[in-house]
């Protein structure tokens, strides 16, 4: 499998532009809920966004894999750190969701890294 990174988040970004179009207030309110939900309070945004991976990683969702991953490196979690989450996602969603971590997971990360 080879993943593009980059277009995948540009995918998920037109989407949610094409959306907004037909149904600004829900897109709108939807942001700003995700916006609190992901806002540093007794667990930090590195945290919460290393979670959310884990989840992603589990549901096997590409887009939120890209996205996830991109603000865990930009919130300066380590490679340590995401693989450990991944492994996490492993233990609860078994085979499935090792597969997404060793393969989706990891060559994502391996992008966002070199670029």
């Amino acid at each position: 499998m080879i993943l593009d990174g980059e277009k995948i988040l540009d995918r998920y970004r037109k989407g949610i532009e094409e959306v907004s179009e037909s149904l600004p207030d829900a897109v709108s309110e939807y942001n700003r809920f995700t916006g609190k939900a992901f806002e540093s309070g007794e667990i930090d945004r590195s945290q919460k966004h290393l979670t959310a991976l884990a989840i992603a990683v589990k549901d096997g969702d590409e887009s939120s894999i890209a996205y996830h991953m991109d603000q865990c490196i930009g919130y300066d979690c380590t490679d340590q750190q995401i693989h450990e989450m991944m492994m996490v996602a492993a233990a609860y969603g078994g085979g499935s969701a090792m597969s997404h971590g060793v393969t989706m997971g990891l060559e994502l990360l391996k992008q966002f890294r070199n670029r």
